[in-house]
């Protein structure tokens, strides 16, 4: 299911080996893609659906970016093991502990308020 956002580590975005061993250009790109995988159905898969992956030209128009440009990040990425690519798509590589935050308090956020220790609506009115 498509996410809202998508969890962004500050620190290793700005001192990690992302930022050493890509270009500015393939930066973009690779957090293109991360945007990409919360956005599409199965999360952390660049696809459609299970076994329609996008094809590299689709995904360059949607991100407006030329497809040399996609197909080099997408080897740099594949090579430092951030993706692998199969039938189903594009998958990123430890999608569940990028955004495991997000999964650990799914749980809390659909308990109802008087679960969470939270005054029922309307005891608060009266």
């Amino acid at each position: 299911m498509a996410k809202r956002w998508i969890k962004v580590w500050v620190t290793e975005s700005l001192t990690g080996t992302i930022r050493f061993d890509f270009t500015p250009a393939q930066r973009g790109v690779w957090y293109d893609l991360l945007v990409l995988a919360g956005n599409c159905r199965m999360e952390g898969v660049i696809a459609a659906g299970p076994g329609t992956p996008y094809p590299h030209s689709w995904i360059a128009g949607t991100l407006n970016i030329p497809l040399n440009l996609l197909e080099t990040t997408l080897k740099k990425c594949h090579n430092s093991q951030r993706i692998y690519e199969n039938n189903d798509g594009i998958h990123i590589v430890n999608w569940a502990r990028y955004q495991s935050e997000y999964e650990r308090q799914k749980p809390y956020r659909q308990r109802k308020p008087e679960d969470k220790g939270e005054a029922p609506e309307a005891l608060l009115k009266e």
